[in-house]
C-alpha cells in the first residue's frame, strides 16, 4: 500500500510494510547535495520538486571506507559490499504509525500528534549507514512513536577543515567552517520541526538518540548553542561519555592545520581545487593519509584521528564537560548506558579498564554538577549467543530497535523478553521522559529510577533485568 504525504519540499510517498499500520518512507532528502561548491559548507536547503517522489528505497550510504562482509561487523550486520555509496548523501527515513488510507486519500489516524525519535547512527564518524538492518525502525513505531533515521557527512567529507574555510565564511552570519557531520544532524533535527507534524509526528516531543559516535554526536548537540529547543530527550548509548574521543577535543586551529597539510599531501592548492576533486579520488586519499601530529585522539587507525569533531567556535564552544559542569547544556531528560567492559584498556598501574563506563561515569557526574536533570543509567550485559563475543560494543542495537529475528543469531525466547522490556523503556521515555512509562505498561520488567549520584540505580540489562545501587 502506497502512502503520500506532503512537506515543504513536495510530495513523498512511502509504502505500508508488512504490519499495515506502519508506513516507511526511505530516502527524502532533508538538504541540497553537497557536491561541488557545496562540498565543505554547511547544508544548504532542498529544492522543491515537483511531481512525486517515490521514497521507497534508502539513499546511498555516505562516502566511506568500505567494510568487508568478511569482517566481525561485516558478518554482524550482513553488510553488502557493493552497496552503493555517494558523497550525495543527505537524506532520511521516517517510519510512522500515524497515517491511514492510500494514496491521494493518505489521512492521519485519530490519537494526537505521536512522540518522535530521531536516530543518529555510529561508526567511528567514518563509516557507517540508515540501512543497516539492525536499526530498522518498524518496531519501535509499532509501539506508537515516529521514528527517524539520518545520514551524515562522514570522515573527511563531515570532518575537514582549513584555514581558507574560516576566510570564505567569515562573512556569513554563521561561519561553516567545520563539523559538518554535526551541521547536518542539525539540519535534520530542523527538518523535523517544519516537517515531522505531516507524518504524525509532535516536534515538541524530540528524543535524539544514537549510539557510539551516534551517541557522541547527541552529546555534541546537547553543548551546541545552536540547538536549543529541537528536542527534549536524549539516548546516548555506548557514546564513550566525557573520556576516550570525547575527552579533549581538537581546536579548530588543529584540525585547520591538519586540513592544510592533507591539501599538501593531496598536492592540492586551494580549498576551490579540491572542491573539484573526484570525491572517491578524496576518499582514498583521506584513508591512507597518516596520523596528524596534531590530533588528540592517538587511534590505531588514522580516520578517527584525523576527521573527528572540534571546537570550532560556532557549533561547539568548549570542551564538552566544560560546558556542562557549567549548566550550559541543553536541560534535557537523558538516558545514558553502555555495555559491559566496553573499550578496555591498560590504566596507569597497568590493570584493565573500561574506558567507556568509566566515560559515562564522568559525563554523569558533569551532567549532574551542571545542575541538569538525573539521568536513567544502564549497564547491558547479555552475552550474545552463536560465539564467544560476549556483550560486545553496539550487540545492544538488535535489542533496542526490537530487530533479533534479523540477526543470523540463535536468540531465544529469553533475549526476546529482553528487547520487548528495552523498547518498551527507550519508547516510554520518548513519549514522557519516563521509561517505566504511563501505568507501567511494562510491569514485569523493575521500575527504574534516576541517578542521583554520587551513586544511585543502575538498571543491569542481562539475561534478566534488575536494578542494582552502584555509581
Amino acid at each position: 500500500m502506497i502512502r503520500e504525504v506532503r512537506v515543504e519540499s513536495g510530495i513523498v510517498q512511502g509504502l505500508a510494510v508488512q504490519d499495515p499500520r506502519i508506513t516507511v518512507f526511505r530516502g527524502i532528502p532533508y538538504a541540497a547535495p553537497p557536491i561541488g561548491p557545496l562540498r565543505w559548507r554547511a547544508p544548504a536547503p532542498v529544492k522543491p520538486w515537483s511531481g512525486v517522489l517515490r521514497a521507497f528505497d534508502f539513499a546511498p550510504s555516505a562516502l566511506q571506507p568500505i567494510t568487508a562482509e568478511s569482517t566481525f561487523y561485516g558478518r554482524e550486520w550482513g553488510v553488502d559490499d557493493s552497496a552503493p555509496m555517494s558523497e550525495d548523501c543527505l537524506y532520511l527515513n521516517v517510519w510512522t504509525p500515524a497515517l491511514g488510507g492510500s494514496r491521494e486519500t493518505t489521512r492521519l489516524r485519530d490519537g494526537g500528534p505521536r512522540p518522535v525519535m530521531l536516530w543518529i547512527h555510529g561508526g567511528a564518524y567514518q563509516c557507517g549507514s540508515t540501512s543497516e538492518k539492525e536499526c530498522d525502525g518498524e518496531e519501535l513505531a509499532r509501539m506508537g512513536v515516529v521514528v527517524v533515521s539520518v545520514s551524515y557527512r562522514l570522515n573527511v567529507f563531515g570532518f575537514f577543515s582549513h584555514p581558507d574555510l574560516s576566510r570564505q565564511s567569515a562573512s556569513r552570519p554563521r561561519p561553516d567552517r567545520a563539523n559538518f557531520g554535526l551541521l547536518d544532524q542539525s539540519a535534520a533535527l530542523r527538518w523535523v520541526r517544519s516537517n515531522i507534524s505531516r507524518f504524525g509526528g509532535d516536534p515538541d516531543r524530540v528524543t535524539l538518540f544514537g549510539q557510539s559516535s551516534g551517541a557522541a554526536s547527541v552529546l555534541a548537540h546537547v553543548c551546541s548553542p545552536r540547538d536549543a529547543g529541537l528536542f527534549s530527550r536524549v539516548i546516548m548509548q555506548s557514546g564513550a561519555g566525557v573520556g576516550m574521543f570525547n575527552h579533549d577535543l581538537w581546536s579548530l586551529g588543529e584540525a585547520q592545520a591538519t586540513g592544510r597539510l592533507f591539501l599538501d599531501y593531496l598536492s592540492v592548492g586551494s580549498i576551490d581545487e579540491a572542491r573539484r576533486l573526484d570525491a572517491r579520488t578524496l576518499l582514498e586519499a583521506a584513508c591512507r593519509f597518516p596520523a596528524s601530529p596534531y590530533t588528540h585522539n592517538h587511534d590505531e587507525w588514522s580516520m578517527p584521528s584525523n576527521w573527528s569533531p572540534c571546537i570550532d567556535g560556532v557549533f561547539l564552544t568548549d570542551q564538552y564537560s566544560e560546558t556542562l559542569s557549567r549548566g550550559e547544556g541543553h536541560r534535557v531528560d537523558a538516558i545514558i548506558g553502555n555495555t559491559t567492559h566496553e573499550f578496555m584498556a591498560a590504566g596507569h598501574d597497568g590493570a584493565q579498564v573500561a574506558l567507556g563506563e568509566q566515560g559515562n561515569a564522568e559525563l554523569v557526574r558533569v551532567w549532574l554538577r551542571g545542575g541538569l536533570p538525573a539521568p536513567y543509567c544502564y549497564s547491558f550485559a547479555v552475552a550474545m549467543p552463536g560465539d564467544d563475543s560476549g556483550a560486545f560494543h553496539s550487540c545492544d542495537l538488535w535489542f533496542t530497535f526490537g530487530t533479533l529475528q534479523k540477526s543470523w543469531r540463535p536468540f531465544t525466547g529469553v533475549h526476546y523478553d529482553v528487547s520487548r522490556a528495552m523498547v518498551a523503556y527507550w519508547t516510554n521515555f520518548a513519549a514522557s521522559g519516563d521509561p517505566n512509562g504511563v501505568g507501567r505498561t511494562h510491569s514485569s520488567a523493575p521500575c527504574w529510577e534516576r541517578h542521583a549520584g554520587p551513586s544511585g540505580d543502575v538498571l543491569r540489562i542481562a539475561e534478566g533485568i534488575s536494578v542494582t545501587d552502584l555509581a
